[in-house]
């Protein structure tokens, strides 16, 4: 929507030129009309339009001044001067500030509108060419943090300044990250959390845009599914305004999602640092202070940073256990290991991001096993373990992280029973299928076994194991059932119904079918057979 502001010492005229505007065809809206140039510059200050149609003569302040003062206010407004004055001397001043459009009165309607619509073109290019800009720029700064992560960023404010778009300046450099865990999010449907958290990164930005922005010299956050982080450069004289606000941000944060009763949410901060070399250390200190809320998961500002120091927890019992687990089926031995390592990772003082990354590394042993692997056929267990590492940093305690490891395990696990007892049954289905399909035929135990393929003998094994009957068994079942209905819905033979169920020897199929229907169906049976050899 294009805003207009008409300015002309007559009231007819004012009252003309708004009568005569297709506002709506246009797109435009009127944001009031002056009487003179005082007042037409105090509605540009107060209104901010896009176009201003004024006439050149007007007491106090005429056309041309007010689009001098207007252009020191807001150089992109625009201008359409109304005059009764063809001299040239007033269109090259109105050129020299700019002005595209000059119309002399009388205004007519078809001139008006239609100088209107160049305006309205020119507006919606602009439009585009700043949309396109902040597109480009966007990109170009966002670029900063896929390059920090590469190692590959300029280590010079210049460079940096010049390739991202940015405006850092020498003073106060510091990293922060955002984050929210939750409680008991096993029993919350996941894309609801994602929907959360992606809400809770929309509010964090405009947040940080409203409040901290202002404060600094430059402000660059970016969003990953688990949390927003960011870096702000701001003068040493700011720093304790910026702490203050920091600290009003995550808690009207808070507020703002407080409905999420389960959802706790950290802002952890590194030490400041005054050039960008130390970029790389500072991201370090702001995730290690945020893997510090595993300790207190109340404590909304964590700004304490545990030595990195290196640990060394022996994860070969643990894989013996997951071997063992996937040998049997059977979780607790897994369970147990996850209460050893939760023991020794705190007999050892693991900090709270080590103690993640601990959990991590034990899910990629159990997804890496070679047992799972052959069992499940997987080459790339990437999926897993990446939706594994998501649901474990949303876990805000050392125990729930430590559940969350044997639970997952235990679910895990669970697949890989189902999976099997899959993979023992298909063939089995499979065999049933085939002789329901060729029970009429000449078929024997070599061409069924051959079908699903394995050896007969193998077959002939696992077929009565899993259904507790012979092969010869249960094709005789499928037979006296199809001869069924071939009795009671024709009138063929016995030898005729033998044959068309796969049956040569209709005196022994006789004999076997009376004997499978039982003494409650005994006589059915006998009327059937009697029927079908009348």
């Amino acid at each position: 929507m294009i805003r207009i502001i008409v300015a002309d010492d007559e009231q007819k005229v004012c009252d003309l030129i708004c009568q005569l505007i297709d506002w709506d065809g246009l797109g435009m809206q009127l944001l009031g009309t002056a009487s003179n140039g005082i007042e037409a510059l105090k509605l540009i200050k107060e209104k901010k339009p896009d176009l201003v149609i004024t006439d050149i003569k007007m007491p106090h302040c005429g056309g041309m001044k007010l689009i001098e003062l207007s252009h020191n206010e807001n150089p992109d407004v625009e201008f359409i001067i109304i005059s009764g004055y063809s001299q040239f001397e007033y269109a090259q001043t109105a050129i020299r500030y700019g002005v595209k459009d000059y119309i002399l009165k009388p205004v007519n309607s078809d001139m008006l509108n239609s100088t209107l619509l160049n305006v309205r073109q020119r507006y919606i290019e602009r439009q585009n060419r700043q949309k396109q800009q902040q597109e480009d720029e966007a990109q170009m700064r966002n670029a900063f943090w896929l390059d920090f992560e590469s190692g590959v960023i300029p280590r010079t404010l210049e460079e940096v300044n010049r390739k991202y778009r940015y405006h850092l300046s020498e003073g106060i450099f510091r990293v922060f990250m955002v984050q929210a865990d939750v409680k008991e999010f096993q029993d919350i449907d996941a894309p609801f959390v994602d929907r959360v958290l992606a809400l809770c990164h929309m509010k964090c930005t405009a947040l940080l845009e409203e409040y901290v922005r202002p404060l600094c010299y430059d402000l660059e956050a970016y969003n990953k599914e688990e949390f927003s982080a960011g870096l702000l450069n701001y003068s040493s004289e700011a720093a304790n305004e910026v702490a203050d606000i920091m600290t009003f941000l995550i808690n009207r944060l808070s507020m703002e999602l407080q409905v999420f009763n389960y959802m706790q949410l950290h802002l952890s901060l590194s030490r400041e640092f005054k050039t960008l070399d130390g970029l790389k250390d500072a991201y370090s200190q702001a995730a290690l202070a945020m893997g510090q809320r595993l300790f207190d998961r109340s404590a909304m500002i964590l700004e304490h940073i545990p030595a990195n120091s290196g640990y060394d927890l022996q994860l070969t019992k643990f894989s013996s256990a997951v071997q063992r687990s996937h040998d049997i089926l059977d979780a607790e031995y897994i369970q147990s290991a996850v209460r050893e390592l939760k023991q020794s990772a705190h007999d050892n003082g693991l900090s709270g991001s080590q103690i993640i990354q601990l959990v991590k590394d034990c899910y990629r042993i159990f997804l890496m096993s070679a047992v799972f692997q052959q069992k499940h056929k997987i080459s790339n267990n990437e999926a897993l373990e990446s939706a594994f590492a998501k649901k474990a940093v949303l876990c805000g305690t050392v125990d729930s992280l430590f559940s969350f490891l044997a639970d997952t395990c235990k679910v895990d696990l669970e697949r890989e029973r189902q999976f099997i007892d899959e993979e023992k049954i298909r063939p089995i289905t499979q065999a049933k299928q085939y002789i329901h399909e060729h029970y009429a035929e000449q078929i024997g135990l070599d061409d069924v076994s051959t079908a699903v393929g394995f050896n007969s003998s193998y077959f002939s094994t696992i077929f009565h194991k899993e259904t507790g009957q012979t092969f010869l068994e249960y094709l005789t079942l499928v037979r006296i059932e199809a001869a069924k209905v071939l009795l009671r819905e024709n009138r063929i033979t016995v030898e005729a119904v033998c044959k068309a169920v796969g049956s040569n020897d209709a005196k022994r199929f006789s004999k076997i079918f009376k004997k499978l229907a039982g003494a409650a169906q005994k006589n059915t049976a006998t009327y059937i057979l009697n029927k079908g050899l009348r």
